[in-house]
Parts: structure tokens; sequence; C-alpha cells
């Protein structure tokens, strides 16, 4: 009797499907579909490899949801086997509370943080309010920054219009307002090393990155996250992380001063007005000193409001984010972050460059797998991937 070894070395395929090397992988994904449309990508591919029509860009196209929703699986079963080593309930939760867990900030020393006050052109009024700010100066070398935003992408319809414009069946409920597709990304950054991660979701993703910490030895350090006032996540973060003491939040500046300029000029009878209110109240929020931007914009010129509504707003945002808004001028002195930019750059890499030209719509699930693969390569993980199956799952410059 002869064994027949092709079974045990090559998975079995369906139909008129074909095995994937790794250079077609590479070549396909790594220089194709992360980069351009499906129908380029398959021109590229069959032009390099001087066989027209091999590879139709359908096939393309579900190869790379297919391996997307691969690598998805594989850092969701490493995240799985990864709490459960370090003895974390499948949601992320130590079973033992142990000290580590409840280390306090390291923050730079109060010479630094004077000398850089000094540095900032305040009064000394203004100088001893920022003082007593709320949010501490971290000190980098002991300090993992974390930016988390959603990203949107336009959604397909699940049914195509018919002849003449008419819509299918089960089209006719779906409303004009175009239905979207949710998915969040992760910058995770310390030193000159990051990683990226992705999912459907911030639950999901919040899961990955407790994973993630544990597995590169970063329990124990500050967890600076860098976000915009969204309520949700605000939440999302202090749920996950509980158990956690060593954590912070920081509004970014970009955010901030948005919400001002929004409000601000839906509140007031003009731009002038807005500009010279805006004038006064930037450098307020610049310095930290919430109290004071509070203040001045409740003394406001009945006579220069339209809307009394939106300034309220605006002082509700400040108010619920007071805990959040650090004072930026000293940390900009002390080289530390204000900004979330490193994260928001990883959203156009990650998802908006290759996913919101005209025109493009995708499914849930193509949009999170493209993603992944897109994360992959960033990540410089896409050989040990396409080789082995796995991913390192380690911070990398």
């Amino acid at each position: 009797m002869v064994y027949a070894s092709v079974g045990a070395l090559f998975a079995p395929l369906k139909g008129p499907e074909q095995y994937r090397t790794v250079g077609f992988k590479e070549l396909a994904m790594v220089y194709g579909t992360t980069e351009e449309s499906f129908r380029k990508a398959a021109a590229l591919i069959n032009r390099v490899r001087h066989q027209p029509g091999a590879t139709p860009l359908r096939t393309l196209h579900n190869n790379t949801e297919a391996e997307g929703k691969r690598i998805l699986e594989a850092i969701e079963n490493k995240t799985t086997e990864i709490l459960r080593e370090h003895e974390f309930t499948a949601a992320g939760v130590p079973e033992v509370m142990q000290k580590a867990y409840e280390a306090p900030a390291k923050v730079l020393a109060e010479e630094q943080v004077e000398q850089a006050l000094a540095a900032c052109a305040v009064t000394e009024e203004e100088a001893a309010a920022m003082r007593n700010n709320p949010v501490p100066y971290e000190d980098p070398e002991a300090t993992v920054n974390l930016s988390i935003d959603d990203v949107v992408t336009k959604r397909q319809k699940e049914h195509r219009r018919g002849p003449k414009g008419k819509a299918e069946p089960g089209e006719e409920g779906e409303g004009k307002k175009r239905k979207q597709v949710h998915q969040t990304v992760a910058h995770i950054h310390q030193g000159d090393q990051a990683y990226v991660l992705n999912g459907a979701g911030v639950g999901v993703v919040l899961r990955l990155i407790i994973g993630f910490l544990l597995h590169n030895g970063l329990v124990g350090q500050r967890l600076q996250f860098f976000v915009d006032g969204q309520r949700s996540l605000h939440t999302a973060i202090g749920e996950v992380f509980g158990w956690y003491t060593n954590v912070g939040l920081l509004l970014d500046w970009y955010h901030l001063e948005k919400k001002c300029k929004e409000r601000l000029s839906l509140g007031l009878t003009g731009r002038q007005v807005r500009n010279e209110v805006l004038a006064q109240l930037r450098p307020l929020l610049w310095n930290g000193l919430s109290d004071e931007a509070i203040a001045y914009l409740d003394e406001i010129d009945p006579g220069s409001i339209k809307n009394r509504d939106q300034i309220d707003k605006l002082i509700g945002y400040i108010e619920r984010n007071r805990s959040h808004i650090p004072c930026y001028a000293v940390r900009k002195q002390l080289g530390l972050r204000n900004s979330s930019n490193r994260g928001e750059k990883m959203n156009d890499l990650i998802v908006s460059e290759r996913q919101k030209h005209n025109g493009m719509s995708w499914s849930k699930s193509g949009s999170v797998a493209l993603a992944a693969v897109a994360a992959l390569k960033r990540n410089g993980e896409s050989e040990k991937w396409f080789r082995e199956g796995d991913v390192e799952f380690k911070l990398a410059a």
C-alpha cells in the first residue's frame, strides 16, 4: 500500500481554487490590494506574472478578505491564550489583583516642571493656577502612549437596485441615509517603537490591547490614552481598565480647539465676535485653566450671543472633560505629547487612504479584514505571517 502524502502536506481545496504561495500573497496584498483597488491590483499581478486574466479581481478580493479574517482570528486566539497564561478572565479582568495593577504613575521631577512653567509667558496668578492642574506630567520612559479612535467607511447595500433604478425586494425600508461601517484602530507607542491594532469595535480592540500589554511586559507602566471628547470611548476605557489604576486620559488639543470653534460659530453673532472670543479663550485652555475658561464663557456679553444653548454646551464639554484637559503649554515645554495625531495618521494609513475613495463601499467583514492586512504590513509582520501563519505581537521600530 502506498501512502499518499498530498493531503498531509496541503490542505484540501474546493472546486477550481488554487494554492497561494508566499510570493503570490506578498505581491497580491503587500504591494497590491493594500495600496490599490482590487481591479488595479489584479491587473498588476497578471502583468507581473505574464498571465493575462489568470487572477480575476473577484478572486483577489475574496483571497484578501479571507487572509484578513485569518489574521484577526489568529490575533484573537493569541490574546485569549495570553490572558489565560496571565490568569485573566476571557473579558480581560485579572482573577487575582496584584500590586502591579495598583502602581502609581511615575512623574517628572518637580524641578523639571517648574523650569518648563517658568518658560511659559504667564503671570504669577496664572502659574499658581496651572500648578493645580489635575493631569500629571508622566515620565515618558515609564509610559505607554495609546491613541484609539473609530473609523467610518461607506457600507455596501445589501440589495442592488434593479433595472431603471427600481429598488430590489427588501431595499424599500432602508431609507435615504447611507449606512456606514464602523471599526476601531489603536496605535500603541513607546519610545521609538509602535504597533497598530484594528477590530470591529472599541470593546474588541481594548481587549486586544490588554493582551498586547501583558505579552510585552508593559503592565505596571503608565497608560496614557489620547482621546477626543467622545463620552462612549471614555466610558469604555474606564470600564475595561477599571482594574488598573495607572491609566490617564488626555483630551487631544486639536479636538478641543475644534469643538470651541464649532460651538462659538453657532452660538455667537458673527465671525468677528467669534474670533475675538476665541482669542481670549484659546490661551486659557492651552494653559489648562478650565475654571477660568468656563468663567470667561459665562461672562460673554449677551448682546454678542445668538444661541445661548451652544455656549452652554461648550461650557458643559469643558466641565465634563476637566480632568482630561492638561496644561498643554507646560507639556510642550517638557517634550510630552499633546495630540493623538499619530493615531489619526494610522487611521489614514490603515483605513482611509485605501477605503475612502469616491464610489467605494464595503461590507463590515471586508472593511475590517482589509484593514487587518494593512495593519499586518504596517507592523512589519507580513513575512512571518505568510510563511508561518503567526505574528510576533510585539512592539517594533
